[in-house]
């Protein structure tokens, strides 16, 4: 009767025993099936913040595309108006006048389509890249559109790039007369992004000129280098303005952290205040901070 009890209490034993194992197997597999729906989900997620993106791309291209169509439908236009011109020019002329006059007439013609053939194949390179996601393909779409759209535009680029440009040269690197040049040129110094100095020669307006001055980068340096960001910043801009604001901020940071610098600080104040009165040669200045670092050197 035991060995009967003992053999029922066994085997009931490995039954406990077997159905733990399974419950362990079931909870390990239970384990990996969350582990998994896990990942899913979070490349579920992903992929969702992946299409957003490609969504955002998409509408920014096509954006993109859009001004493109707008400026090559401009462009063509400017084509058939020209070929239009000299169409009509060719038609009133009497066999008598055709000359030099009309040469010149087409020479201008034949460099104008010439420049729109350069501009409406950059367009095509260009938005072939936008469409091939190539690397910097939508800054390059940007800065053709700016080269070739809107002459007022590529003005101001000219000018932007050059610092100094004479009308002259705008009229003939846009291929255009002076008169309309002079035209465009008029309009942007009206908006403010651009000036004319002696008649002639085109400066970017006064904003562009104007450099910050890095007042709390500088508080947190010493007097020598203090000089020494001064005098980068003074190679950098011929602006009057940016140049005052500049060592009025070094004469102030200088002030506070320099003892015993009485005579230096009153020599930079009174140089600020003669570039107040009148610019004074920038040459001269660096040469002056230079010796300014050196005297702070020597008291530091």
């Amino acid at each position: 009767m035991s060995d009967d009890v003992n053999e029922r209490l066994r085997e009931k034993t490995m039954q406990i025993v077997s159905l733990n194992q399974k419950m362990e197997a079931l909870q390990a597999q239970l384990s990996g099936s969350q582990r998994r729906a896990n990942e899913l989900g979070t490349k579920l997620t992903e992929l969702e913040n992946s299409l957003t993106q490609k969504d955002s791309e998409i509408q920014m291209l096509q954006t993109q595309l859009s001004t493109t169509k707008g400026v090559l439908d401009t462009v063509g236009k400017e084509m058939q108006g020209i070929k239009s011109e000299q169409t009509q020019l060719l038609a009133k002329k009497k066999p008598e006048s055709i000359g030099a006059s009309l040469k010149d007439e087409l020479t201008i013609a034949e460099m104008t389509i010439g420049r729109l053939r350069e501009d409406l194949k950059q367009f095509s390179h260009t938005t072939t890249a936008v469409l091939n996601q190539e690397e910097g393909a939508l800054a390059k779409l940007k800065e053709v559109l700016l080269e070739v759209g809107d002459p007022k535009y590529r003005i101001l680029n000219m000018v932007l790039a050059k610092k100094s440009i004479r009308m002259e040269e705008i009229a003939s690197r846009l291929v255009i007369d002076m008169t309309e040049a002079h035209k465009h040129i008029e309009a942007l110094q009206t908006a403010g992004e651009v000036q004319i100095r002696d008649g002639s020669t085109i400066l970017p307006a006064q904003k562009y000129l104007e450099l910050k001055v890095p007042k709390d980068a500088w508080s947190s340096m010493e007097p020598t280098d203090v000089f020494q960001e001064l005098e980068e910043f003074i190679g950098k801009t011929d602006d009057t303005a940016s140049i005052v604001c500049a060592m009025e901020t070094a004469v102030e940071i200088i002030e506070q952290k320099l003892a015993r610098s009485g005579s230096l600080i009153f020599q930079m104040r009174r140089t600020i205040d003669a570039w107040k009165k009148q610019p004074g040669n920038i040459e001269e200045l660096t040469y002056t901070i230079k010796d300014w670092k050196g005297r702070a050197q020597a008291l530091g």
